[in-house]
């Protein structure tokens, strides 16, 4: 019958949309039955696998801040050393030679390597101006301050630490430049001697005022070429010597190692959780068919 298939098939899309619209409705009663037991669940073991989780992070994180341990140490000691002033005294006569050094050693112990580097320097009066520990690539490089007359005696020692695979050393003689900059700051201080008693003479305001101006630029002068000067002294006084360490062992395996561990450790806890939640589930899924009985029973 050609007038019956339009009124067919109406009913076929409506039959459709109320069996969707019936399976719409039991999914989301079986998420809220769901939701309100995991809620409960989790209020009465709100000490759990959840509270362990987070006792795992914490340990993890702690043995992070610890493998860094050293380059913190040395960061603390670079700050308590940066207030050094060496030179008390302007040499002008004496010869003014930077030394700095270079050296890349391969060890097996790179965190001991390390130690002994940095304990060597501070009993020599020298002290470590920044350094950095890299434990998943056991490589450490760092700034060493050395006295000047314990250089060579330095490099010495650290050459038995392992084996130099590169080694530099620079000298540079700054004996122009220094005296040229305390010969200035000299001027500087003796023309500010000629304007403070210019000032002590000045009889108007406009002539202090302007001369005030100029002495306070010219002690601007003096403070920053004191600086800049002092700078030479502490270079000229302490050698840098500048170290890469690292180690024989391949260290990318043990880093693919430890990366495949974590990943197979959030793998575990995942399916723990998984398997301690099941119960809530079925029980969940055993409400929501009462509830499904009840309703029918109710139609």
């Amino acid at each position: 019958m050609p007038g019956e298939q339009p009124e067919k098939r109406k009913d076929r899309l409506k039959s459709m949309a109320d069996s969707m619209a019936k399976r719409v409705g039991d999914i989301w009663i079986f998420a809220a039955v769901l939701a309100v037991i995991l809620v409960i669940a989790a209020a009465l073991n709100s000490g759990g696998l959840l509270g362990q989780r987070s006792q795992i992070d914490s340990g993890l994180g702690s043995s992070n801040e610890a493998s860094q341990g050293i380059a913190q140490q040395d960061k603390g000691e670079m700050q308590d050393s940066s207030s050094m002033t060496p030179g008390a005294s302007v040499d002008l006569q004496g010869v003014k030679v930077i030394k700095n050094a270079y050296m890349s050693i391969k060890t097996e112990n790179v965190e001991e390597t390390l130690s002994k580097a940095v304990f060597y320097a501070r009993s020599k009066s020298g002290y470590v101006e920044n350094s950095q520990y890299f434990k998943n690539t056991s490589e450490a490089y760092a700034n060493i301050r050395i006295p000047s007359g314990e250089l060579d005696a330095a490099l010495a020692y650290f050459e038995k630490l392992g084996r130099v695979e590169e080694k530099s050393l620079s000298e540079a003689d700054i004996s122009r430049q220094y005296k040229d900059l305390a010969t200035r700051i000299e001027n500087l201080k003796a023309e500010e001697q000629q304007l403070r008693m210019l000032f002590d003479k000045a009889m108007q305001i406009s002539d202090m005022l302007e001369i005030e101006r100029e002495l306070f630029r010219i002690r601007q002068e003096i403070e920053l070429n004191t600086s800049y000067l002092q700078g030479y002294d502490k270079d000229v006084a302490y050698s840098v010597v500048s170290l890469r360490i690292y180690s024989e062992k391949d260290k990318m395996w043990d880093y693919l190692v430890e990366k495949f561990k974590g990943a197979f450790e959030d793998s575990l806890y995942l399916l723990i959780l998984i398997v301690a939640y099941v119960p809530y589930v079925a029980l969940a899924y055993i409400v929501y068919i009462i509830i499904k009985k009840t309703r029918r029973r109710g139609q």
